[in-house]
């Protein structure tokens, strides 16, 4: 990849190709090395800021669009007064976080998410939304995260920050900063989701009688339905679906059923995705 100039909402600078917080729901992490020590901090580190989100792109990802294995996210996500130093959404919650990210879980450090800036090694801090534009994803109502791609054993992983960028961490490092970090795998965000969508809108999904696509049909379920997920069970997730719907309103002869749809392929991507308006 070749380094960006930093202008106004500019793609950041890329980095190079090259378990002592929470994973959630990855069972049986281990790491069979030790963690990397935590590198020296910026000698100027700026002040805290929450991200301009006028420059954060890719909320709902496209159907065909690789969101990896889970999300990297606050440890606790709550709503909280605006512009309260606890605030919490959007992506007001990286001003309380400090990352130190890497090229690779061989390369040297190459730089930091810290206080709602991305600083690279030897250079000026760029302030995320603003300066460099970042990518997340939203994946309930006012809280964005980053798509995490691969978590290693060792407890290295990898996140993507821009459409075409990619940085490694370590989770033994996910809670240097204020605002505490986790891992979560998408297993664990769609089962404790409130309300959920098909990634491809205008289509009707079958939804069937028992985890398996051999059993019997029971319903289609359209694209405007209210879907709550309820049990998982490995790429099936049972769902209590009413339909028709407009928003979270049902409308009139609307009828409400529960039963099986698969959430993810063979591929290992979700087939779902977190509806933005959180019908409770």
């Amino acid at each position: 990849m070749t380094t960006v100039a930093a202008t106004a909402t500019a793609a950041p600078p890329a980095i190079p190709n090259a378990q002592a917080s929470t994973v959630n729901g990855l069972a049986g992490t281990k790491q069979d090395s030790p963690p990397p020590a935590v590198p020296p901090r910026p000698p100027a580190t700026p002040a805290a800021i929450a991200p301009d989100q006028a420059g954060i792109s890719g909320l709902v990802p496209a159907p065909n669009d690789d969101i990896g294995v889970g999300q990297l996210r606050p440890a606790t996500a709550q709503p909280s007064a605006p512009g309260s130093p606890e605030e919490q959404s959007g992506a007001s919650w990286l001003r309380g976080v400090v990352l130190p990210i890497y090229p690779s879980p061989e390369s040297d450090h190459w730089g930091w998410l810290i206080n709602g800036w991305l600083i690279p090694n030897d250079a000026e801090p760029l302030a995320i939304g603003r300066d460099a534009a970042f990518s997340m994803v939203q994946t309930e109502p006012g809280i964005y995260t980053f798509p995490v791609l691969e978590i290693r054993p060792d407890g290295w992983f990898s996140f993507q920050y821009t459409s075409a960028g990619v940085a490694w961490a370590h989770t033994a490092h996910l809670d240097l900063g204020t605002t505490p970090l986790t891992l979560e795998t998408w297993e664990v965000s769609i089962k404790d989701s409130v309300q959920l969508q098909f990634r491809r809108p205008g289509l009707s999904q079958p939804m069937r009688l028992a985890p398996s696509g051999s059993a019997p049909l029971q319903a289609l379920v359209g694209p405007n339905s209210i879907m709550k997920p309820l049990e998982l069970e490995g790429d099936w997730l049972r769902v209590r679906v009413t339909q028709p719907a407009q928003g979270c309103t049902p409308l009139p002869g609307a009828s409400t059923a529960e039963g099986w749809v698969r959430w993810r392929n063979e591929a290992d991507m979700p087939l779902v995705w977190f509806s933005p308006s959180g019908c409770q």
